[in-house]
């Protein structure tokens, strides 16, 4: 009886453990794959993989490492890369960019033509470069190349009681850098669209950093924020109980007119709908706001003067209304376009050009509104589409087609880029000049129809090859790559250990050291062949995530005493003082020969409206989960077992 009675308070602590012990709330670090087609939680959902602006673009690739290309990207912000280059130091002058610490995340933002500007941030702080008074006002960053801002004072350029480490989120888009931290506040630094987000008028003395507030009685802070999104002209929130926010210029909340906000007021949510992921467009001054809900259907609201409200017209919503299949295109039908995963608005480019793509269930694209520099695929360069299905196809064999599947897709200013299964190379569409399709020439165009001749780039969440992710290890411990799959059906992926489906397959797979390895479809899947999957098994090596994931931080008690447990359940043959003789119990379950069997799911996202407290078991992951208020974490057998 000793010993059942201490693994019960074992349990029992190291859940308590999880529910208070944990700071980081919706904060991931590494490569999160909770994006694009895989999309599922809608608190730790990452939007910026992939960012594009006006002519320029930046993706996040599974290692970590960022990369850059297209028009003023160069270190020195104004040349031009030709193709997918390391935001690190370099030989080169135009790719040196030098900077201590380690990337965590990247922004950027565009005033049309020619102006654009960056920002990467590290745990030593705030980088910037390109056009100045683009993303942060010239005050701040009046040189066009790579360098550290400080902001008002603080030499990391991050608010006051903000560490780079706090950021869960870094938008941007002109004149506005916003950032989301892992206690869920608001913060903005902005120069343009009166959207401090406090009540205070933007000029230029009051370039700083602003704490968002609300519009309700007292303004206090806005709080529990998981995603801050928005235009040069006014920005939107989500919270983690999956409320809405905006302000800024000319917004629209519960049915009533544009209007100008300088605090954050609350918008309504469709009827019996839970947000999963929320974006904005805009022409000109002109705002419209996108939200997805975890049921796969899309809304839209504001002004639709280029049709980027899918609707078939122009007129301006002042309430949610949903996309629809004008004609019949390749056997689609007619009426509502559902069943959507992704979509992407052209957010970050303060332009005329208000577009949006959208990825299926089965992973088809979608484009509308403005076709700016051919951007979404329209055969007409500057016109402006009804919902157009695989936007940009071609019969080419480096092109989109009907039959492929795309994964992951961004919209920019006059740009889109995305990533289908079975291609290392990303695609591109749209105004082709000065480096922006990252083919590795200057050439220049606007081609209407995909191209896929571009560069290799293993975007973070977006396979080319089976969906795996990566795995982190406990020092003195393997890894099991079957625990990286994410396929429905595991046993179609094989593994390599160089990215080459004709190297050795290799056999043990359950017990692999550090380093990058690559999974393939099989032979028998009858799947594409021609591209892996990278990944790398690494050692925990943030003290936070080593001490969460491979250490105990107190020891069980032994005590004996306590009061007795009340009710029980047996198989066996038991005493009348049976199970009062288990004491600090609430429920005892006692069987030799049975076991105690809780519910099974797919994955934890399945479970839209998750209680604190809440056990499954995830068949994805293969472990117990529990959740503790803000996210689903397995539990572990015990500190030994990692």
């Amino acid at each position: 009886m000793m010993k059942n009675i201490y693994v019960l308070t074992v349990f029992s602590l190291f859940i308590t453990g999880i529910l208070s012990g944990v700071k980081a709330q919706y904060c991931v670090s590494g490569c999160n794959s909770n994006t694009f087609v895989y999309s599922t939680d809608p608190n730790t959902l990452e939007y910026d993989n992939l960012i594009s602006t006006f002519h320029s673009s930046l993706a996040k690739e599974k290692d970590g490492t960022f990369k850059i290309w297209g028009e003023g990207t160069a270190s020195n912000g104004t040349g031009n890369l030709f193709s997918p280059t390391v935001i690190g130091p370099s030989a080169t002058a135009t790719q040196n960019f030098v900077y201590a610490g380690s990337p965590l995340k990247v922004a950027a933002g565009s005033n049309y033509s020619g102006i654009r500007q960056f920002a990467l941030l590290t745990t030593d702080g705030l980088y910037v470069w390109g056009t100045t008074g683009t993303l942060v006002d010239a005050t701040i960053k009046s040189t066009t190349a790579f360098g550290k801002i400080s902001v008002n004072g603080k030499t990391d350029g991050l608010p006051a009681g903000v560490a780079p480490t706090d950021v869960k989120m870094m938008f941007g888009s002109y004149g506005t850098l916003a950032i989301v931290t892992c206690t869920g506040a608001a913060w903005v630094l902005s120069f343009n669209g009166n959207k401090n987000g406090d009540g205070s008028a933007q000029v230029i003395a009051n370039n700083v950093w602003h704490r968002v507030r609300t519009a309700d009685a007292s303004n206090p802070d806005l709080a529990n924020i998981v995603v801050m999104r928005g235009t040069p002209n006014a920005l939107f929130a989500l919270t983690s109980t999956g409320k809405l926010y905006t302000w800024g210029t000319g917004t629209y909340v519960n049915g009533s007119a544009a209007a100008n906000r300088t605090f954050a007021t609350e918008v309504t949510v469709p009827a019996g709908v839970t947000p999963k992921m929320i974006g904005m467009t805009q022409n000109g001054t002109l705002q419209t706001y996108y939200l997805l809900g975890t049921n796969n259907k899309l809304y839209g609201m504001g002004d639709n003067s280029q049709k980027q409200l899918g609707d078939g017209g122009t007129t301006t919503r002042t309430t949610w209304i949903q996309p629809q299949k004008i004609t019949d295109q390749s056997g689609q039908g007619l009426g509502v376009l559902e069943n959507i995963v992704w979509f992407s608005a052209n957010e970050h480019d303060n332009s005329s050009a208000a577009a949006i793509n959208v990825l299926t269930t089965t992973n088809k694209l979608w484009a509308w509104g403005s076709n700016s520099g051919n951007m979404i695929g329209g055969a007409s360069n500057g016109a402006v589409y009804d919902p157009i299905y695989m936007p940009g196809q071609t019969t080419a064999a480096n092109g989109l087609n009907l039959t492929d599947e795309v994964v992951a897709v961004e919209t920019g200013g006059h740009t889109t880029v995305n990533v289908k299964k079975c291609s290392q190379y990303f695609g591109y569409v749209g105004h082709k000049t000065g480096g922006s399709m990252g083919d590795g020439t200057n050439g220049s165009g606007n081609p209407n129809t995909y191209s896929y001749s571009t560069a290799i780039l293993i975007v973070c969440g977006a396979d080319a090859g089976p969906r795996i992710q990566n795995l982190n290890i406990c020092q003195g411990t393997t890894a099991n790559l079957n625990n990286a799959v994410q396929e429905a059906n595991p046993s179609e992926v094989e593994w390599h250990a160089t990215n080459d489906v004709t190297s050795p397959v290799i056999t043990n797979v359950t017990a692999v050291g550090p380093g990058t390895y690559y999974g393939f479809f099989t032979v028998a899947s009858g799947k594409c062949r021609v591209v892996g999957s990278v990944i790398t098994v690494a050692y925990y090596d943030a003290a936070g995530a080593y001490a969460n994931n491979c250490t105990c931080t107190k020891d069980g008690s032994t005590i004996t005493g306590g009061a007795p447990t009340k009710f029980g359940i047996t198989t066996l043959n038991k005493l009348s003082i049976w199970p009062e003789a288990v004491p600090n119990g609430f429920v005892a379950l006692e069987s030799k020969d049975k076991g105690f069997v809780i519910t099974r799911v797919a994955n934890s996202g399945v479970i839209t409206e998750p209680k604190k407290g809440m056990l499954i078991y995830d068949i994805a992951d293969q472990c117990v989960k529990l959740y503790n208020g803000s996210f689903w974490r397995c539990l572990k057998k015990s500190c030994n077992d990692y």
